[in-house]
């Protein structure tokens, strides 16, 4: 991917999360290899909306960092 000029992902977004079931674990695991390859991540963090009416969005989003 650096061969073709690129220098940032975007990783943990919410489509990758919910649509193609992409854990905390395997994001991390992505930010990990991005960084020690030299890229920049761009860091995709949040709660859906059951989980914020729930009161839990720290919880949630702590558990993403």
């Amino acid at each position: 991917i650096k061969d073709c000029g690129v220098n940032w992902v975007i990783l943990g977004h919410s489509e990758r999360r919910h649509v193609f079931g992409e854990s905390d674990e395997l994001i991390g695991q992505k930010t990990a290899h991005a960084l020690e390859n030299g890229l920049g991540v761009i860091a995709c963090i949040g709660e859906k909306l059951d989980e914020r009416e729930g009161g839990i969005t720290e919880k949630v989003v702590f558990a993403q960092t």
